[in-house]
């Protein structure tokens, strides 16, 4: 998508993710949504799924910009200001031009602490620009805008300052890459026009001023001062063919001092600005003007194709999924535990009343205690599974080395091979209920079980579920649907 496509389906996204009761952005709204997005005909494949996302992402937004003025603000806003692209610039010309690098004693220093300064602090921008491009190496900004990004959590609030506050952080990490070429194309920018004024100004005060070439230093004699004229000024007298004196006339161009004894006075600067301004120009200001022009077209091109979540991201696969009309898929992989066929059929119905008579529920044959392991290495994971519930027994005493490490393989084995598919760890307490029925300390073991489950799983990272898979129907289809229909979006944002 372009820029603001992305920028409206990633808002909307944040908010149906954080709206799971429907209120700010309604059933009827999604409805509406979804039939303007039908209207869409281009393309076909990828290009039509993009253009289908991307009207309804249009319509949505313009929904919530209607009930929310705010919305509209911060659809408008960008995480690159424009006017600095222009501003930053154009000062860095003043500035350049403005300055002075001989100072007021119209003397040229050979040896000028300032201009050797600017070069190699461009030389060293150059090699950091390097080891930035390299493999696994992110540029700085780019790692610095996901680093805060990261930092910005939608916390608690209404539904509306939850969704502002994810969708910053989703925005602000997704258009990293974006922002820190804008950013590089406008320093990069600046470095030029500054190299460029500072040349205009040096030849501009050298029309009324005669500047005098020569050197001065404690440490370094006329052939050191030579060897460093022809390693800096070299390239610029190749180009130029301006001589650079020997190092007889190098040793004679030495200011005249009290302490040297030296004779000299310098000699017309003239010369050696043109070498100056072409070492300045050519170290500087080309290398600057590519880099700007490099980042540029990189923004760009990034703008008009913005990377957006795809298929791999569970509230994407949920959208394409009702846009083409077909029906979610669910695995369910039990371990040690062997639900009988009540449960398996109660569990099925469940799940085709929370996400639809269609739905395609696949019940595996059960992995035994221990064998999480042998299962890991042969088990096919099918990249259009949207669901992968893994059923476990409340009756079984929670271990972090097995049941844990069962959950925890599950789910870097999705996040690796198939990442759309969401792993929730469902906990069936049907039998442990009628094990301990009648007593009255079952609600405290009940309680004391499930807590010793949920840390295990929250130490696996897998979502969790317990549920009474034996309960009545209508009571186990709302828990259901409160875990996977309603807070599917949810599932997107974890």
């Amino acid at each position: 998508m372009n820029e603001n496509e992305a920028r409206k389906m990633l808002l909307v996204r944040a908010v149906e993710i954080e709206d799971r009761e429907g209120t700010l952005f309604t059933a009827e709204d999604r409805a509406q949504a979804v039939r303007h997005a039908g209207e869409y005909r281009g393309g076909s494949g990828a290009r039509a799924a993009e253009g289908w996302l991307a009207r309804r992402a249009d319509f949505a937004a313009g929904r919530l910009a209607t009930r929310h003025p705010g919305i509209e603000r911060l659809l408008a806003g960008r995480s690159f200001p424009r006017w600095l692209g222009i501003v930053l610039p154009v000062l860095a010309l003043a500035a350049g031009f403005a300055a002075n690098e001989f100072g007021n004693s119209r003397r040229l220093d050979l040896l000028a602490v300032p201009l050797l300064g600017t070069i190699a602090w461009n030389l060293a921008v150059y090699l950091w620009t390097l080891i930035g491009a390299l493999p696994r190496q992110p540029a700085m900004p780019h790692f610095v805008l996901r680093r805060l990004a990261g930092a910005i959590d939608p916390g608690e609030g209404s539904v509306v300052q939850r969704g502002v506050a994810r969708f910053r952080r989703d925005w602000l990490a997704a258009s990293a890459p974006l922002t820190a070429h804008l950013y590089a194309r406008t320093l990069h920018l600046g470095a030029a026009l500054f190299a460029l004024g500072l040349a205009g100004g040096i030849y501009l005060r050298a029309l009324v001023i005669e500047y005098r070439a020569g050197w001065e230093s404690t440490f370094l004699g006329p052939e050191a001062v030579h060897a460093i004229l022809a390693a800096v000024l070299g390239p610029a007298s190749l180009l130029t063919g301006v001589a650079i004196p020997p190092v007889a006339e190098i040793a004679a161009m030495r200011w005249l001092g009290p302490l040297t004894g030296a004779a000299g006075g310098g000699v017309n600067a003239a010369p050696w600005i043109h070498l100056w301004v072409v070492t300045l120009l050519g170290a500087v200001a080309v290398p600057r003007l590519l880099l700007s022009t490099w980042h540029g077209l990189s923004a760009w091109r990034m703008a008009r194709r913005f990377p957006v979540p795809g298929r791999e991201d569970f509230y994407v696969r949920r959208l394409l999924r009702d846009a083409g009309g077909t029906a979610p898929a669910i695995r369910v992989t039990p371990y040690a535990y062997t639900p009988a066929a009540d449960i398996r059929a109660a569990l099925a119905a469940a799940l085709r009343g929370a996400l639809g008579d269609r739905a395609e529920v696949r019940i595996d044959p059960p992995v035994g205690y221990g064998e999480e392991e042998a299962w890991a290495g042969t088990v096919t994971l099918d990249p259009d599974e949207d669901y992968h519930l893994l059923l476990f027994s409340l009756s079984a005493t929670p271990e972090a080395e097995n049941h844990g490490e069962m959950a925890a393989r599950l789910a870097r084995l999705r996040a690796e091979r198939t990442p759309g598919t969401r792993v929730v760890a469902l906990v069936d307490d049907s039998a442990f209920r009628r094990h301990f029925a009648g007593q009255d300390e079952l609600a405290e073991r009940l309680a004391s079980r499930q807590r010793a489950w949920a840390a295990v799983l929250a130490e696996a990272g897998v979502e969790q579920l317990t549920t009474d898979l034996a309960g009545e129907g209508d009571a186990l289809l709302r828990q259901m649907e409160g875990a996977l229909a309603a807070d599917a979006l949810m599932g997107a944002g974890r």
